[in-house]
């Protein structure tokens, strides 16, 4: 589980650095976050949390075409809050099993 979550925060830091595909690869390093959390808290909290900084503030891509949706009269917030939401809404998923499994274990 150490590596699966080493593994992830690696990718999650490549992924701020690639432009568009780079959403996607932070959306597939906060899955293997959420499978690892419960043995490697610490790794995958900061998996989580680099992934969320990095599609909330850093991902332009996302930006652009969520400001291009609102120009042309869709809903671009929506889809910027998709993906901002699903890091969100693992990480919280991770932290209710954490604490479901902890509570089993002791």
């Amino acid at each position: 589980m150490k590596a699966l979550s080493i593994i992830a925060l690696i990718f999650a830091v490549i992924s701020i650095f690639i432009p568009v595909i780079g959403v996607f690869i932070a959306m597939g390093c906060s899955v293997l976050a959420l499978i690892t959390f419960c043995k490697q808290s610490t790794i995958s909290g900061i998996t989580f949390g680099i992934n969320i900084v990095s599609t909330a503030f850093l991902s332009p891509s996302l930006a652009l075409t969520a400001s291009n949706m609102n120009d042309s009269g869709e809903d671009g917030t929506g889809l910027y809050m998709t993906y901002v939401g699903f890091h969100v809404v693992l990480m919280l998923i991770a932290f209710i099993a954490f604490f479901i499994f902890r509570k089993k274990n002791s």
